[in-house]
């Protein structure tokens, strides 16, 4: 007999040998024991967590002759049948290539008949939610009311995809996708099973890549054994994978880290001439970071210069990658895009990651000789010796970033009671439009927040937060986008402005006050004499570079 692979010489043959699903395996034998055996079943899950091999073991369980303890015996003629697929009363059908109204059809005109080896007919049909809309309608019957000796069991990976009166007619069970340390165990189990030696981190890695699905995992071990022939090893994985290793992975963030982009564009085409895949490279990254944030929190930190880094630093590090993948599915150049990311980080480190610290420069004479004038000046007190421009100390808050003092004093010269009213009434309805359109992005901005004034063209909105503030009142399209929603609530399209939480009561204060007194604000401010130290630092730095603070 020619070779099999891992995963169909290692397939479940009894509920007790399926890994991860113990919720339904439990369900499905204490039902056999009861002889409480429903009419339809709905499996669905991700792919290769056991759907198929779970639904062949009920339809043996079932039919077993010898075994009543809701396991099958798999020694009977009838479990043996199933096993070899001989049986005629277990049906198997895919879905996907016998989806038409005409193979339903054939199955409802044969269901009737009675079994003839077996005491259940079972019919299994894989991938479901590929049928169509008449299969569906030629199942419906069928399936409500089927003979006291036909089981359907129906399997899918997208059950959104199924007519909610078919799913209302079967038990539903949702597979999960097997946990990393449970495919690692059974992993472990067949190599031992097939004399193989094995590294505990070729393991892991290949349970990792898996991400949940059993088969994935025995697809690539069987791969990784056939490289390595005589063991396994992490860099067998590695190569049949297209991955890189965690060593490479800390080389490559290094050089970024240190912003030797040079450097890490050569190690990154490296690995593309070593063959390895840029998606799968862009996910080792993410784990990669991921993996970093955990011992960070754990306190697991290590020397290296990636663990220096501010978790912030790091939780907007993946949100770039996580941008990156999703530019890569929808870009013909995947390379580019990759390029981009390592300058992307790189800049980011730049400006958030390291605290830079100055360089010393060589002073002039001239300069110095000025400066130590200054000094003196300032620390005797004398008198200015020449008249300075007059400076208006500006005493409103200062949070140029978050939002604009005029934009807010123009909303509220027009804002009126019965418009704000409204809105805040609706804001709820808002937000919650945001969420079932899976917005995220807009629903975190919106979540706390709160509108304080409103007019027949203006919004003026309170963010809990500055950093919100400053991303609405900066970002056209965010702006765009909530007032759009804005518009189908209260149908009128107006223009939004942030305020910061933390500054909304004193901007508020400072507009009432100036309200009230109009003639203050229109006198001409008396021009302020000042020292002869700021008057010298305007000569030497510019007026546009000295703040003054009252």
């Amino acid at each position: 007999m020619s070779y099999q692979a891992l995963y169909r010489v290692f397939r479940s043959q009894s509920f007790e040998e399926v890994v991860g699903q113990k919720h339904v395996t439990t369900t499905l034998r204490n039902a056999i024991i009861k002889n409480k055996i429903s009419h339809a079943y709905l499996f669905n899950g991700p792919r290769g967590t056991g759907k198929t091999s779970i639904a062949k073991i009920f339809a043996k369980a079932i039919n077993c002759t010898e075994s009543d303890t809701g396991e099958p015996c798999n020694h009977c003629p009838t479990c043996i049948s199933i096993t070899n697929g001989t049986n005629s009363d277990v049906i198997e059908i895919d879905a996907a290539s016998n989806n038409g109204v005409d193979e339903i059809r054939n199955i409802r005109d044969k269901v009737k008949y009675a079994p003839g080896e077996s005491k259940y007919k079972v019919y299994i049909i894989d991938e479901v939610h590929m049928l169509t809309t008449g299969a569906f309608n030629a199942l419906l019957k069928t399936l409500e009311e089927p003979p006291g000796h036909a089981i359907f069991i129906l399997a899918t990976t997208e059950p959104h995809k199924i007519p909610a009166t078919i799913i209302s007619r079967c038990q539903r069970f949702d597979f999960k996708a097997i946990s990393t340390p449970d495919i690692e165990a059974h992993l472990a189990f067949i190599c031992d099973k097939e004399s193989i030696p094995y590294e505990q981190e070729a393991l892991n890695f290949i349970a990792t890549a898996a991400e949940g699905g059993m088969r994935d995992a025995l697809s690539i071990l069987d791969q990784a054994i056939a490289f390595g022939a005589s063991n396994l090893t992490l860099d067998h994985v590695l190569n049949v994978t297209g991955s890189i290793g965690k060593k490479e992975l800390m080389q490559l963030m290094t050089f970024i880290i240190n912003h030797d982009v040079k450097s890490a564009f050569q190690l990154y085409h490296q690995f593309i001439s070593d063959g390895k895949e840029v998606s799968r490279l862009v996910n080792d990254l993410i784990y990669f970071i991921r993996d970093v944030i955990m011992e960070n929190v754990t306190g697991q930190k290590s020397d290296e210069a990636i663990y220096q880094l501010d978790l912030d630093v790091l939780y907007e590090m993946i949100d770039k990658i996580n941008e990156t993948l999703v530019s890569m599915r929808f870009s013909v150049n995947s390379n580019v895009h990759f390029e981009v990311l390592i300058v992307k980080l790189s800049e980011l480190i730049k400006r958030k990651g390291k605290k830079v610290v100055p360089q010393e420069t060589a002073i002039s004479p001239e300069f110095e000789s000025r400066l130590k004038a200054l000094e003196s000046k300032v620390a005797s007190g004398t008198p200015a010796s020449a008249p300075t421009p007059s400076r208006k100390v500006d005493k409103s808050p200062k949070n140029k970033n978050a939002f604009s003092i005029r934009q807010i004093e123009q909303v509220l010269d027009n804002a009126n009671r019965e418009d704000l009213n409204y809105l805040r009434e609706n804001w709820h309805v808002l937000i919650n439009h945001v969420k079932e359109k899976q917005m995220n992005g807009l629903v975190s901005l919106l979540n706390h927040s709160e509108p304080v004034a409103a007019s027949s063209t203006h919004v003026l909105i309170k963010f809990k937060e500055d950093i919100h503030c400053n991303m609405v009142n900066k970002d056209d399209t965010k702006r765009a986008e909530i007032e759009s929603i804005v518009y189908t609530i209260i149908e009128k399209q107006v223009k939004m402005v942030g305020v910061p939480d933390s500054q909304w009561l004193q901007v508020r204060h400072a507009y009432i006050e100036n309200k009230k007194q109009p003639q203050k604000a229109a006198q001409v401010e008396q021009p302020v004499v000042q020292d002869d130290g700021v008057g010298m630092l305007e000569s030497m730095f510019g007026k546009d570079t000295i703040n003054i603070i009252d």
